[in-house]
């Protein structure tokens, strides 16, 4: 999910959620299925100097979904996905893309919620609740945000939500430890406010920090409230904390991320956003401290409840052991429709 906090802890991208429209496709005698999907490309400038501005490949999924009743209160579920990845490496003559099956799995939906297993995304995937669509900073980098064998548990009544999933060792080798991952959530909502608070614990990530090499565990916390202060304006601020741990060395990097944004609403169409990310780190052994902040503003125009443009610019400074990251100004227009 473009995650870029463990390489230098400057302002990341966000990814743009998975489509949430549908389209009925059968429906009759307890059985249903639907299919969902979106598209979304990008002009796109980001905050590194060494990058020139280009058409980009921001998001494509598509999701085929089937419930089977079985009693008044039990159904059989099952999806199968479909992620479209851009593999755009400045060679426009050899520009091809990978199309990957990023979700196939089964299970049970009734009264105690949904139940299912294979691979999926993780609950911490909803995790984020930023106003931006390119420039701000990752809310808590949790490394992995999917696996393929996910035992995965969501419940909401309206008010009262939850969600925990475990993704077992991905090593079948009875002496190797793999990466697995332990996630949960737990949220209210009243009136105008929604708040909730997620949990992760990770083991055997192989990642880069500060153009770096580890195997880490990583675990942390993301802390999430929106509220709606009337029809036309809402704000939403959050506060997380993650330690990644190598594990054959005592180096370390413990991060706050702390976000705030607010959103205006002009009319039924035209909204406003603007928002302010900063990240503190402190790093011990090979790993040095890094602090790094952006600043945002965007517009979203609503061609249709399923289309959009928009338009958003950003700035930002960065600093890694002390020593300022050179940045630029960052822009993006971009159009999703989805269905």
């Amino acid at each position: 999910m473009k995650k870029t906090i463990l390489a230098l802890a400057v302002p990341a991208l966000l990814a743009a959620g998975a489509a949430n429209a549908s389209v009925n496709l059968y429906d009759a005698d307890g059985v249903s299925v639907n299919v969902a999907g979106a598209a979304e490309i990008q002009y796109y400038k980001g905050y590194s100097t060494t990058e020139d501005s280009y058409l980009r490949i921001d998001d494509a999924d598509l999701i085929f979904t089937t419930s089977i009743e079985v009693s008044d209160s039990l159904s059989a579920v099952a999806g199968m996905g479909f992620k479209y990845e851009d593999k755009f490496n400045g060679d426009v003559a050899n520009d091809v893309g990978n199309v990957d099956n990023d979700e196939l799995w089964v299970g049970f939906d009734g009264d105690f919620g949904k139940v299912t297993f294979g691979r999926q995304l993780l609950v911490i995937d909803d995790a984020g609740n930023q106003k931006d669509y390119e420039l701000g900073t990752e809310q808590t980098d949790f490394v992995q945000y999917q696996g393929t064998q996910v035992i995965k548990w969501v419940y909401d009544n309206g008010t009262f939500y939850a969600g925990a999933d475990i993704d077992l060792d991905d090593n079948k080798s009875d002496t190797v430890d793999g990466t697995q991952i332990v996630d949960g959530r737990i949220g209210a909502r009243y009136e105008g406010l929604d708040a909730r608070v997620y949990y992760y614990d990770g083991e055997n990530f192989a990642v880069t920090i500060q153009g770096n090499a580890y195997t880490i565990d990583a675990s942390g916390f993301n802390f999430e409230v929106d509220y709606a202060i009337s029809d036309a304006f809402d704000v939403a601020l959050a506060y997380g904390q993650i330690e990644y741990s190598d594990v054959s060395s005592s180096s370390e990097l413990e991060l706050g991320v702390f976000g705030i944004s607010g959103g205006y609403q002009l009319d039924e169409k035209t909204s406003f956003a603007v928002g302010y990310d900063w990240i503190d780190g402190t790093g011990k052994g090979v790993i040095a401290d890094t602090e790094s902040t952006s600043l945002y503003a965007n517009v979203t125009y609503k061609l249709h409840s399923n289309a959009k443009v928009y338009a958003e610019v950003g700035v930002s400074d960065a600093e890694v052991g002390n020593v300022d990251v050179d940045t630029d100004t960052g822009y993006v227009l971009g159009m999703e429709v989805k269905f």
